[in-house]
């Protein structure tokens, strides 16, 4: 009796089936893979959703009221600040040391390296307490067009909280929107030259601020 050729077993079939399996499972490991990779990025913070700026991001941000900041009158600024402007913002400490300096002066360049668009920038001293003589001779000679104002070291400590411990000494550089949201911090750099380069960083991150906002 001649086999029928429809049902006939070829001697390859179940090599062919084996390698039929695998590239199955291969075109679906293709699929399935980068997901699991991609979530498994996520959980572990290995992927920073396409950051790109320099600073810590505050997330969320911290609102200027909560500063409770007040002028030299003691009258509140709850809104002082908020309108027009981004501001450089620094907690100034009684004694400025060198990288207290620093940080001056890279608020003070970035502003001028900004051009046409420093007219959108301004910079902010808050002061928890009295500066020595020296730190008052400092400002009034190189940093007397900054604005000062005076915020109690606790209050800031608990608002600023999620830019790092002890907020008030910490030496940050803060960026706060028109809207009155501080929103990057920076670390201090008591290194004259690595200041320079961190003022670039500042620089780049508030340029592409400006560059993408419709205020300020």
């Amino acid at each position: 009796m001649k086999a029928d050729p429809m049902t006939e077993t070829s001697p390859n079939a179940p090599q062919t089936a084996r390698k039929n399996k695998i590239l199955l499972l291969l075109l679906l490991a293709s699929f399935v893979i980068p997901f699991v990779a991609g979530d498994l990025a996520y959980r572990l913070g290995w992927y920073k959703g396409g950051q790109t700026n320099h600073g810590q991001l505050i997330d969320p941000p911290v609102a200027f009221a909560d500063l409770k900041a007040t002028d030299s009158s003691a009258t509140p600024l709850d809104a002082g600040l908020v309108g027009k402007e981004w501001w450089l913002v620094y907690v100034l400490p009684a004694d400025c040391d060198q990288a207290c300096r620093n940080r001056l002066f890279q608020m003070r360049q970035v502003r001028v390296a900004l051009g046409k668009e420093s007219d959108r920038v301004r910079q902010v001293l808050i002061q928890t307490g009295t500066p020595s003589a020296e730190t008052e001779a400092l400002i009034a000679a190189e940093f007397s067009g900054f604005v000062r104002i005076h915020a109690e070291a606790t209050v800031l400590d608990e608002a600023l909280q999620r830019s790092g411990p002890k907020a008030s000494a910490a030496g940050r550089l803060y960026v706060m929107d028109p809207m009155g949201w501080l929103m990057l911090s920076y670390e201090p750099e008591p290194d004259e030259a690595a200041s320079v380069v961190k003022a670039e960083d500042i620089f780049n991150d508030l340029k592409k601020l400006l560059k993408a906002s419709r205020i300020g």
